[in-house]
């Protein structure tokens, strides 16, 4: 690295992009938010997360001599198609970093709940995977990492049909389903993929609970975003909120929330009661 602590470049779209901020701060870490086209010259890595012209914009900086991660290669990689129309059993999210000497971790696998085509929930250990089967999904997506040479942290996001696991699809970066690593995890899935960019030693995976739930809300029919607190706070202390943005487009992706435990069904329960409240769908 040219000085004492290095400048991380990151290339990123989508809601989530302000949540590498605080791991970054914590770290030490000076984040350098960039467009597709600006410079990184200042920069010691550059990431690209969540942008849909990923490929052209790896391509340019590593044409530019810049250190690209993951690279151009993982990312074209990552893009082949998958059958993801096969019938299953369970939809899982395996979280896998990997940092450029070959060190690599997982997370529990996370079961994804979708209703009407958008993902709404998430449990983590995904809950009908046996410990077997669990431990099948992991390897997969640590072995689908290695073959496509990820660096950084991504999302392998696996079908479950009988006993058989099969990767229907791959996101190179942090992903919605490993939200739940923020409040549920020793090390976030933000706070790895800096360490394994920047090819420090990768963090503890390990879950914080025996259960942790995490619940997507979109725009709705609630005008204030920040009204709903009062109720949810008041009636779930333990309730973890990470507003993305105000929108007021119908069905935009506003935030997630976290509720970790050892009662699942409550887990669910109360996370179900704050997405519909939140939304709009009840009001008390």
């Amino acid at each position: 690295m040219s000085k004492t602590f290095p400048t991380v470049g990151i290339v990123a779209g989508g809601p989530m992009a302000g949540m590498y901020v605080s791991s970054a701060s914590s770290l030490g870490i000076d984040l350098l938010y960039l467009d597709p086209q600006d410079s990184a010259a200042k920069c010691d890595v550059v990431t690209i997360v969540g942008t849909s012209n990923s490929l052209t914009t790896a391509k340019r900086l590593e044409a530019a001599g810049v250190t690209v991660r993951p690279t151009f290669s993982a990312i074209s990689l990552s893009k082949d198609r998958f059958n993801s129309e096969i019938e299953q059993d369970a939809h899982v999210s395996v979280m896998v970093a990997r940092s450029p000497h070959g060190q690599a971790t997982t997370w529990a696998p996370t079961e994804i709940l979708k209703s009407g085509g958008k993902w709404r929930m998430s449990i983590t250990p995904a809950p009908h995977l046996s410990d077997v089967l669990q431990e099948k999904t992991q390897q997969l997506a640590l072995d689908y990492s290695a073959a496509v040479g990820a660096v950084g942290v991504i999302a392998v996001e696996i079908s479950i049909k009988t006993e058989e696991a099969i990767v229907v699809n791959a996101q190179m970066h942090p992903h919605s389903s490993g939200n739940w690593t923020v409040d549920g995890s020793v090390t976030n899935q933000y706070e790895q993929h800096l360490r394994a960019i920047l090819d420090l030693p990768l963090g503890d995976p390990s879950m914080l609970a025996k259960y942790v739930v995490t619940g997507n809300f979109y725009c709705g029919d609630k005008p204030n975003m920040y009204r709903p607190y009062l109720h949810l706070m008041a009636r779930t202390p333990a309730l973890k909120f990470h507003q993305y943005k105000n929108s007021s487009v119908p069905g935009e992706l506003m935030g997630h929330i976290t509720l970790a435990g050892n009662d699942l069904s409550e887990l669910v329960e109360e996370i179900e009661h704050a997405l519909e409240y939140m939304q709009g769908q009840i009001d008390e």
